[in-house]
């Protein structure tokens, strides 16, 4: 094995690591929002009390989740898009636009990330009223959540490259 299959086996392993780590932190938002959300509807219904910190909590979590997965569905290519006009145009039009468009789109995921990163320097100071958490962890979910999402639509940008030159 020469050493550019190894490098390109590395780089698939990071880009794999990057994916589970997102598919893991993914699942425990989600879990953590059940568990949270069932606290809060069985301590209103049966002891009739609501932890002052649990939607919150839940909101929090629910926010994490969708930037995270946003950056699984960049890298999946599963993300809603509308393919009427596809048909109008040739292959060679369709691989210029998809080039096109990401590079827009790693444009804007980075610029999630500069501006969620003042976002964040911004409101760190600040606490969220029911929990008391940091406002900083809230919006640092858009800095993070942009910056997996750059990352993942450069492994698809590569991807189809790599396709390109075999």
């Amino acid at each position: 094995m020469g050493k550019e299959q190894t490098d390109e086996k590395h780089e698939i392993k990071f880009f794999k690591g990057i994916y589970k780590l997102i598919e893991f932190v993914s699942a425990l938002c989600l879990c953590g929002q059940v568990i949270i959300i069932s606290i809060a509807v069985i301590g209103r219904y049966v002891f009739s009390y609501t932890p002052t910190w649990s939607e919150e909590i839940a909101r929090v979590l629910m926010v994490w989740m969708s930037f995270l997965t946003a950056s699984m569905a960049i890298k999946d290519d599963t993300h809603v898009r509308i393919s009427v006009f596809d048909r109008f145009f040739g292959e060679k039009a369709l691989k210029i636009r998809d080039a096109v468009f990401s590079v827009m789109n790693i444009i804007f995921s980075l610029m999630l990330f500069l501006e969620g990163s003042k976002l964040v320097m911004q409101t760190s100071r600040t606490k969220l009223p029911g929990s008391g958490i940091s406002s900083g962890v809230l919006y640092a979910s858009i800095c993070v959540g942009g910056l997996f999402m750059a990352i993942m639509l450069i492994y698809r940008m590569g991807a189809r490259l790599c396709r390109r030159k075999q």
